[in-house]
């Protein structure tokens, strides 16, 4: 472990990344001032994922034209643009995508060494150097806590802690529920909550807030706690604060559209004078809004940014620093060198995510960009450590999916909260239905006797057979369950992109159909999930694979249906997968005969 390796691993991160990313347009659509840009995926090579929010896109034109990448939806292959300067182009026409320079930013921070000195120290001792340094919290006036939930509320006693929250166990709500807590019980203490997409920061913003409310029943209007919670940053999705403004920073709203009208009119480079006033101008509107939003930052008790945004705010954040308690949403997302840099932002600090799910995305195949961009803090969590808390109770998945999703993944620890056995609304919505040939339960494995096949239409390995399997299953389930119900996953873009056609041929154009790396974060009642071709080095290794198979799963609240062939069941995970299912089975036609 040395300085020099994190170094290594950011410059050679920088030098596999694009410059941009190019994608070709298949549709646009206009909602109010946003214009939602699908993509083709299949006919550019563009990386499309939640790290573009925040991002400048750019075409050609004619009429050429830019705007600013407000959110990202992976799962529909989506852009959503505001601040558009001219006519987007048309289906077939390409756009680029020019993402921030944050990792030139993270180097810049790791370049000090002071700064990389103190970064590394605090890895080493993290456990070492970890005490209690305050008393613990106690939640008060929330009944819907479970136990876990409760016991989470010991963690910000801790310099350094976990909170593991597997699919469907509340882990946004309780962050809410602690950070609201926190804030209320500690006049003058300061929290930095951080995540990792702009959807995401925003989702934690207003569980806090949510929870704030409910503890000031009497107060009509935001009071001042509420009032000093404030979103930071410009890339937030608006229609998520009606009726919470007061947590927005940016009151002048005016400098945003100044902004976009100076972009839109930026005159020929070769007429310097022009340019010149036209550069001025626009710097300082920049540097107004800027300006607003540290001052927000100042003056808030809990500033929520995005970790991109908040290595770009590094000098501003410092310069406040330290907070009582940095929190990190979705930390097991978040590159090592990128938490390890803004850590020591706080007194305490808490990692809140799922190890078990999707790592952060690493382009490079360097070993020393794997380990310090590629890994999360949660490489060193234990899960034994009275600073670790497991959420173990969830209310996603019906009780069969739920038990072989914490078999398979979760050493059986992961259990149907003990709320939803008696809620009748939540079990009606789970309950098993009949599907042809394969009776009526909540999961299924699904034999085929037919193996993938690479294809050089599609490049890369599909599988028209199960294509056309899948057909019939959403055939059968739509009886009874809306199409956009219906989520269908394999983990390549060849097949997706076959399942696609397959489906739109059918009249089924509202299934949604996703590579898994797109999916984690969404939810759906059914899913469908074809793993293709399973025994590649890709699907069939100690990481990686189980990762993706469980995002894939634990999406499916009331069925799931998994396809298996004999070379998928070579595949170690599918094949435990598969012994549960059938164990299931087989028990439930067992009872069924004994009645």
């Amino acid at each position: 472990m040395s300085i020099d390796n994190v170094l290594g691993g950011i410059k050679a991160e920088m030098a596999a990344c694009s410059e941009f990313e190019e994608f070709v347009v298949r549709k646009v659509e206009q909602d109010g001032s946003i214009r939602k840009v699908f993509l083709n995926l299949d006919r550019a090579g563009g990386r499309l994922d939640d790290s573009l929010e925040g991002s400048e896109a750019w075409w050609a034109g004619p009429p050429k034209g830019a705007a600013d990448v407000l959110s990202v939806v992976p799962e529909e292959e989506q852009l959503n643009l505001r601040f558009v300067t001219a006519p987007l182009p048309p289906a077939g026409q390409r756009l680029r995508v020019y993402p921030p320079m944050y990792l030139q930013k993270l180097l810049d921070l790791w370049e000090c060494p002071d700064h990389a000195s103190r970064f590394l120290n605090w890895w080493r001792t993290i456990h070492s150097a970890n005490r209690r340094i305050s008393e613990p919290l106690h939640p008060q006036h929330l009944p819907w806590l479970r136990a876990r939930q409760q016991q989470a509320f010991e963690l910000p006693a801790w310099r350094t802690s976990f909170l593991w929250g597997p699919p469907g166990t509340g882990k946004t709500a309780t962050i809410g529920a602690l950070l609201a807590t926190f804030l209320m019980g500690n006049p003058g203490k300061r929290v930095l909550l951080l995540s990792t997409t702009n959807s995401a920061v925003d989702q934690a913003l207003i569980a806090v807030d949510e929870v704030l409310k409910q503890m000031t029943p009497q107060e009509a209007r935001p009071g001042v706690l509420r009032r000093s919670c404030s979103r930071i940053g410009n890339h937030f999705l608006a229609g998520n604060y009606h009726g919470r403004e007061h947590l927005l920073p940016i009151k002048d709203i005016s400098l945003i559209h100044l902004l976009a009208d100076l972009e839109s009119r930026s005159p020929d480079k070769a007429d310097v004078q022009v340019y010149e006033r036209w550069k001025v101008q626009l710097e300082g509107v920049r540097s107004k809004l800027r300006q607003q939003s540290m001052n927000a930052v100042a003056r808030a008790r809990l500033a929520a940014m995005t970790t991109t945004r908040a290595v770009f705010s590094y000098d501003e954040l410092e310069a406040l620093a330290p907070y009582d308690l940095v929190v990190f949403d979705e930390a097991s997302q978040v590159g090592l060198a990128h938490a390890l840099a803004l850590v020591p932002l706080g007194n305490a600090v808490i990692f809140a995510g799922d190890p078990r799910q999707l790592a952060p995305i690493v382009i490079s195949k360097g070993a020393d960009a794997h380990e310090w961009l590629g890994r999360s803090t949660f490489y060193a969590m234990r899960e034994e450590d009275p600073y670790t808390c497991l959420l173990d109770e969830q209310s996603r998945m019906a009780p069969e999916i739920c038990r072989m999703v914490s078999g398979v993944f979760y050493d059986g620890k992961l259990k149907v909260a003990s709320s939803c056995n008696s809620d009748r609304s939540w079990l009606e919505e789970r309950r098993a239905i009949h599907v042809t040939s394969l009776g009526s339960r909540n999961a299924y494995l699904v034999r085929t006797p037919f193996e993938s096949k690479f294809s050089t239409r599609y490049g890369g390995h599909v599988r028209h057979e199960t294509a056309e399997l899948v057909t019939a299953l959403v055939h059968d389930l739509v009886n009874a369950i809306d199409q956009s119900d219906i989520l269908v996953l394999t983990p390549y873009r060849a097949q997706r992109t076959l399942l696609r056609a397959t489906l739109k041929n059918a009249g089924y154009k509202r299934v949604l159909v996703s590579t898994v790396h797109r999916a984690q974060g969404s939810e759906r009642n059914t899913v469908i999930f074809d793993p293709v071709h399973a025994s590649t080095s890709f699907l069939n290794n100690r990481d990686l694979g189980p990762r993706l198979m469980n995002v894939a799963l634990s999406r499916a609240k009331a069925r799931l249906f998994v396809i298996a062939s004999r070379e998928n069941l070579l595949n170690p995970v599918i094949r435990q997968i598969a012994g549960i299912l059938t164990a299931e089975n087989e028990a439930a036609s067992v009872s069924a005969l004994g009645c």
